[in-house]
Formats: structure tokens, C-alpha cells, sequence
């Protein structure tokens, strides 16, 4: 591949080459269902008028995909480039807009996926963050915690979801968005999207949040305090397990923002996670 320039991965183990005007996608075997997954949702997105880099040629022998360069600007380097407070606005409404879009997919046609098992994904949050930025001594804490989500996501009704919608799955090249990372569109609890979008570790949107009007709601709460759970112990596994040392950099984010949501749906909690967000910022 002499004549490619490999680029900085992901949070898996997809490889990605720039060429001349194009990216190479590698996927290795064990990905093979994201692989078609992606073809799947590309045609699907792109039916429904969302941005997402054109597919120029497919490879379903060596699960390799030639799509469009889309540069190395993602929403955040962009949303930081911006100097007026309403160029920011401007920009995260529209990608917020793109929720609703996503989400009134099977109201046009039937679609198949999965539905989120978040219930592994808290599972996962506390097997990585365990031993990593928390100490085995708050396992009973973390089991209360993870249950009262548990209890209360239950009930929410389900919405189509890209379910890592972010600003480092945006793109920006010539002022043209893109989104991508959607091979993993699922059925999740409603405000998914948002929540991911709105207490994004990557950046604080601060009073951007407004967006969202249901935001200090308490379902929304719950489906943004699920998701920043499940985001640590991403950050956990990749920054301290895969060696991507630029994870590690998100995690206070994370922190706080599970702080602000207990604040709002069970304070009982919030004393204890205190207590495990300092122990957590000395292990960082």
C-alpha cells in the first residue's frame, strides 16, 4: 500500500489509507457484519437526505471500501474554529437536525437492526473503568448505580438512533458536513442521538445544550447519564488497554457530566460519585 498514507484510527479496529481524492476502509475479518452494515445504512442515509461521504468502489472480498475524502477536519476542530457564539449555534443546530431526520426513517419504510443492550454496555462501562480510573471499592456503588439506570431506561420508548452520534463523527471539508461512523444505527431509547450530541466529551456545549428543550427532563437525563456511563468505559478500555492515550483525554469530561445528571435524577448518588470522581482524577 506504497501508495497510500495510513490515518489515525478509530475506536475499533478498522484501518483507514488516504489515496489521490479518496480514503481506503479496511475492515478486518471479525468485522465482517460492520462492513455490510455500513453499505446497508449508506444507502439507506443517503435515500433520506443525510450527509455521508459517496462510496466511489466496494471490495466484499478483501472488506474493503474506496469512499470520499473528507479531509481531517472533524466537528470539533471545526466547532472550536468558529469565533462567533452564533456561528456555534448555527452549526451544532444543524447537526442536532439531523437527529430528527435519523429518527423518522421507519416512519418511511420498513428498516431491521438491532436494539441497544444497554444493559451490556453498563456491564462494559464497570469492567474497564474498575481497576483502571475507579477502585475495586466502589463496586457496590457502581452495582446501585448501574441497576437504578437499569430500572428507569426500561420504559423509554425506543427511537432509530446513529448511537455514536458526536462531533468527532462530523466532518467538515469546504464548509460541507458529513456524517459517518453509521454502521451501527440501531433502535435505542429515545434521545439517544441528543444525549450523545449534547454531553459530548469531546466538547462542552455548554449553553448550547438549550437545543434540546427536553434536556432537564428526567427520561432525558437517564439516556444521557447511560451514555456517558458507556462512554467511560470506552475511554477506560482504549486509553489505558488499547494504549490510545488520547481517550484518557475525555474522561474528566465524562465525569462531570454524569455528576450534573445525578444532580438532577437521584441525589442520593451524588456524594459517592464525588468521591469516586477524585479518586478517578489522581488514576487519570
Amino acid at each position: 500500500m506504497s501508495e497510500f498514507v495510513k490515518l489515525k484510527g478509530d475506536a475499533s479496529s478498522r484501518e483507514y489509507y488516504r489515496g489521490k481524492n479518496f480514503v481506503k476502509a479496511v475492515y478486518p475479518p471479525s468485522l465482517r457484519d460492520s462492513f455490510y452494515n455500513y453499505l446497508k445504512w449508506y444507502k439507506i442515509y443517503r435515500k433520506h437526505g443525510i450527509p455521508v461521504p459517496e462510496i466511489y468502489d466496494v471490495d466484499t472480498v478483501n472488506l474493503e471500501i474506496i469512499m470520499e475524502d473528507c479531509g481531517d477536519i472533524t466537528g470539533v476542530d471545526y466547532f472550536n474554529s468558529l469565533k462567533l457564539n452564533l456561528s456555534k449555534r448555527k452549526f451544532a443546530e444543524e447537526i442536532y437536525s439531523f437527529i430528527g431526520i435519523i429518527q423518522s426513517i421507519p416512519d418511511k419504510e420498513e428498516v431491521e437492526t438491532d436494539t441497544l443492550n444497554w444493559e451490556k454496555e453498563l456491564i462494559f462501562f464497570k469492567n474497564h473503568c474498575c481497576g483502571t480510573i475507579f477502585s475495586e471499592d466502589f463496586s457496590e456503588f457502581l452495582d446501585n448505580l448501574i441497576s437504578f439506570v437499569n430500572e428507569n431506561i426500561a420504559s423509554i420508548p425506543l427511537k432509530l438512533a446513529h448511537r455514536d452520534y458526536h462531533f468527532r463523527n462530523v466532518m467538515v471539508k469546504n464548509k460541507k458536513i458529513y456524517i459517518i461512523d453509521f454502521q451501527d444505527t440501531l433502535f435505542a431509547p429515545d434521545f439517544y442521538d441528543s444525549a450523545s450530541l449534547m454531553f459530548d466529551a469531546y466538547l462542552d456545549l455548554r449553553n448550547l445544550r438549550k437545543i434540546e428543550a427536553k434536556i432537564d427532563e428526567f427520561d432525558y437525563r437517564v439516556v444521557a447519564l447511560q451514555r456517558n456511563l458507556k462512554a467511560l468505559g470506552t475511554f477506560c478500555f482504549f486509553g489505558f488497554k488499547k494504549n490510545k492515550d488520547w481517550f484518557k483525554d475525555s474522561i474528566p469530561n465524562g465525569l462531570n457530566y454524569v455528576l450534573s445528571h445525578l444532580k438532577i435524577l437521584n441525589s442520593g448518588f451524588v456524594k459517592d460519585w464525588e468521591k469516586l470522581r477524585e479518586f478517578a482524577f489522581k488514576s487519570i
